[in-house]
């Protein structure tokens, strides 16, 4: 009988021991496989063609899927901030820093070693966010719907009542690029009112065109719908390299800025190692080298500018801080919107 069970006591002490094994076997495949994870969600407001660059080369040299959400960054920013309890989001890419810094509390701090080599202009200094290319804000107008006399030749031009109801804007409230317009025209047009008279002619003369997508005021100016708009650099080069004849830019005799759209990783992202490779990747000489390709300006301090650009030093204020502009946002945005619904 003792011998029975002492059988009985060996037989499951050896089942104890390998279910328990079992157990450190099955955990440390899950870890293993959490660690070789080879997913990655990037948001991005970014233009399909660059992020179709950006992806392909990312996931052929890492071999990790990139899966895509593409929003206004106002919307996913807001969105990333909704989801801080569970994030869904990796990475954030191509907000305007102003932006990034409003909702700097929901990203991760990562300094990649390619910042060595980053204009610090364009670094966060908490490194929450690093500026990816940079495309200064411009005006573009429909030269068979303005004459060249009727031209504009900056800001000021947006307040004439003559173009009343032939203007667009996007809304600075959902769209990030809108706000970066908005900001830089608060700081261009401030004659120590912060530049708000100016905004309240302006929308008169918007006379209700204010639009919910980024693209949509210059696609319509395009198309003959609206006279000019104000939009990013970027946005028009694209028309002018297609050929169009009746596409006009300007750069504001005012000066105008140059936020850099920048990358930041998530906090408490589910695949932190992969967000911050995707960083490291698009900071990197080889991803800056072909920013310019399409039509933005590269933010590394060791590689050339491109000659097809007006020179930054042109066109630029001296006394826009972007950053500034991030902290005043909540009350710049109220401001806006009480000016629109008449307040």
């Amino acid at each position: 009988m003792k011998k029975i069970i002492a059988s009985i006591f060996i037989a499951g002490l050896i089942t104890a021991v390998l279910i328990g094994c079992a157990k450190k076997d099955a955990s440390g495949t899950q870890a293993a496989a959490k660690a070789a994870s080879k997913k990655l969600v990037v948001y991005s407001p970014a233009p399909e063609k660059l992020l179709n660059m950006i992806i392909q080369e990312f996931q052929d040299k890492t071999g990790i899927k990139i899966e895509l959400v593409q929003a206004g960054s106002g919307e996913l920013l807001t969105r990333i901030k909704s989801e801080s309890a569970n994030p869904f989001a990796d990475i954030m890419f191509a907000g305007g820093a102003e932006s990034m810094e409003a909702f700097k509390e929901f990203f991760a701090v990562y300094k990649s070693p390619e910042t060595a080599h980053i204009n610090t202009e364009y670094i966060s200094s908490e490194n929450l966010w690093t500026g990816v290319f940079v495309s200064p804000t411009v005006i573009m107008y429909n030269k068979n719907l303005v004459s060249a006399a009727d031209a504009p030749k900056g800001w000021a031009t947006f307040a004439d009542a003559k173009w009343k109801g032939h203007l667009a804007f996007a809304d600075p409230a959902s769209s990030g690029s809108a706000y970066t317009t908005l900001s830089i025209l608060l700081a261009s047009m401030d004659k120590g009112d912060g530049g708000w008279n100016f905004i309240r002619t302006y929308i008169k003369a918007l006379d209700g065109n204010i639009l919910s997508s980024s693209s949509a005021p210059h696609k319509g100016v395009s198309d003959g719908e609206y006279y000019m708009c104000i939009t990013p650099e970027e946005s028009v080069l694209q028309y002018l390299r297609a050929g169009a004849q009746h596409i006009g830019i300007i750069y504001p005799e005012e000066g105008t800025g140059a936020v850099p759209s920048s990358v930041a990783v998530v906090k408490n992202a589910p695949n932190m190692e992969n967000a911050k490779l995707f960083v490291d990747f698009v900071l990197g000489k080889e991803v800056q080298t072909k920013i310019p390709e399409h039509l933005y300006r590269h933010v590394r301090t060791d590689l050339p500018a491109s000659g097809d650009f007006k020179p930054l030093s042109e066109i630029l204020m001296k006394n826009y801080d972007f950053l500034a502009a991030s902290k005043n946002k909540t009350a710049n945005i109220k401001q806006w919107t009480d000016i629109v619904v008449g307040k």
